[in-house]
């Protein structure tokens, strides 16, 4: 889950309907540099189905009681997180084998860079690493070909991911036109590692309620996205719990427009 609190309540985003927005962001990336007929549908799956594992996980939402505020994908507990997480790769893998290669490796680069922020998590993110490492070298033998091809089509295409899901999550962390001198998770800017990137980091910034704009813009044309929340009323999770409190909220939409900064 992806939160933000508000005075009121909190702004809830499930991760597979940030998912599904990192994957029109995909569907909408530069022509030239994934042209139609390339593995261009592949990585549009990918990048839309990569947190389907959290579906069951976000369908009971969670409160921590120590922080007092629900659980998101910051803080919630490592264990049941990696038996998700490969559920919903061999769900993509079923369906697409490159696209499932595509969301294991999304998560072993993610957990890479998390190693030593929290030593008691250390060794069980090893034991995840070393797992999918298995996994993944049993597609690449699957799928053949030039093996050399294969890491940098795979490496530039996981760059290509990890963009549009900060992206996405920058959309689901903040409150719609929160000034950049606010921002928290993505205050230092959007990593930018793919293959086409002529610059470290990417500024995204609210330029109003309904439009973010990017330093650097990846994408033919300026789009519109669609996103799916809840807005969890405090009051109704002092009186019903957060599961209920969640199940009673209605489903809200946000309409963003992403575009270049000027």
């Amino acid at each position: 889950m992806i939160v933000y609190e508000r005075e009121h309540d909190f702004v809830l985003t499930a991760q597979h309907e940030h998912g599904v927005v990192a994957g029109d962001m995909a569907a909408h990336w530069k022509t030239a540099w994934l042209p139609p007929g390339s593995h261009r549908d592949e990585l549009i799956l990918a990048a839309k189905e990569h947190d389907r594992g959290w579906i069951e996980l976000d369908a009971a939402p969670l409160w921590n009681d120590y922080s007092q505020v629900p659980y998101s994908f910051r803080d919630y507990p490592l264990r049941p997180r990696f038996v998700f997480y490969r559920k919903g790769i061999e769900e993509v893998r079923q369906h697409n084998v490159y696209a499932g290669l595509l969301c294991s490796l999304m998560y072993t680069e993610l957990f890479k860079k998390t190693l030593g922020a929290n030593p008691q998590d250390d060794e069980d993110i090893r034991q995840y690493l070393l797992e999918e490492q298995q996994q993944q070298d049993e597609l690449k033998r699957a799928l053949g070909g030039d093996a050399a091809a294969l890491e940098q089509r795979l490496k530039n295409d996981v760059e290509t991911m990890l963009f549009c899901d900060q992206l996405s999550l920058f959309l689901c962390m903040e409150e719609p036109g929160t000034p950049a001198s606010r921002y928290d998770f993505f205050a230092e800017g959007l990593s930018c590692a793919f293959e086409n990137c002529t610059t470290p980091t990417v500024k995204a910034e609210w330029i109003s309620g309904e439009k973010v704009g990017l330093s650097f813009f990846p994408f033919d044309e300026e789009f519109e996205i669609t996103m799916s929340y809840k807005a969890v009323p405090k009051a109704s999770i002092r009186k019903f719990g957060m599961l209920q409190a969640y199940s009673r909220a209605d489903w809200k939409k946000r309409r963003v427009v992403i575009a270049a900064l000027s």
